[in-house]
């Protein structure tokens, strides 16, 4: 239905005039922007597979337990549940909300999905589900005021297929990352070096590290305070050391 800009009535979506005060309808198409984001792609390993012959009922139930631990992350994290595929789940940080540290969040969300799947597998060893992902950041174009929950894109951009191309070729059990986002993050987090990733529609190979957890290999380097040690004094009159 379209409303009217000038007397807010609803009209039939193919009216070109307001049905009541005759005034000219035009859609309400919604705005973009581009934004950098930070993309979490995670895929159950197998699923395929172990979907094969079995029961529907039990096909349902594993992923949405999967579904439900990703959101719970997801929304723990501050990002927010762009669409499922199946039996893999898409998160965006970043959009519509940014943050100073998203492509942190989507790292740290992406590890503890995986810990938190592994601890489903220890309480019900007959799900079998284990998990894979990945982390890209780069630029895409934001749809503000999209229903995504429907369907809707909240974000479109190379991004996102990278993030694919890459949780497909991790190890299960495993989180991979872009060169961007590994930039943005390895004060923080640790990474293990893999080699670059031959990925599907990509000129050349993508680099890749996998995600570790706590205590980036950088961490050291952060400059010291100085004037601390007892040979300084400071003048009262202008704090200036002697």
């Amino acid at each position: 239905m379209l409303a009217c800009g000038r007397c807010g009535r609803s009209n039939d979506d193919d009216a070109r005039f307001c049905q009541a005060c005759g005034a000219p309808l035009q859609p309400e198409m919604p705005q973009q922007e581009r934004k950098l984001i930070s993309v979490l792609f995670v895929d159950i390993v197998g699923s395929t597979a172990r979907a094969d012959q079995a029961d529907p009922e039990d096909v349902r139930d594993r992923l949405t337990l999967f579904y439900d631990t990703f959101r719970v992350q997801t929304e723990r994290f501050g990002g927010t549940v762009e669409k499922f595929i199946g039996d893999a789940g898409v998160a965006v940080f970043g959009a519509p909300l940014a943050h100073g540290d998203d492509a942190e969040r989507a790292v740290r969300c992406g590890l503890a999905t995986m810990a938190a799947v592994a601890d489903l597998g220890g309480t019900r060893p007959d799900l079998d589900l284990r998990i894979r992902g990945a982390v890209c950041t780069g630029e895409a174009v934001e749809s503000l005021g999209t229903e995504h929950e429907r369907g809707e894109a909240l974000a479109t951009g190379d991004v996102l297929n990278t993030a694919a191309r890459l949780q497909s070729a991790a190890e299960p059990g495993t989180l991979l990352v872009g060169e961007e986002t590994y930039r943005a993050t390895r004060r923080s987090i640790g990474y293990a070096p893999v080699d670059p990733i031959v990925a599907r529609g990509k000129s050349e190979p993508v680099p890749a590290w996998v995600a570790m957890g706590e205590g980036g290999a950088e961490r050291r380097g952060i400059a010291p305070f100085v004037g601390r040690d007892r040979g300084w004094t400071s003048s009262p009159r202008c704090g200036r050391a002697r």
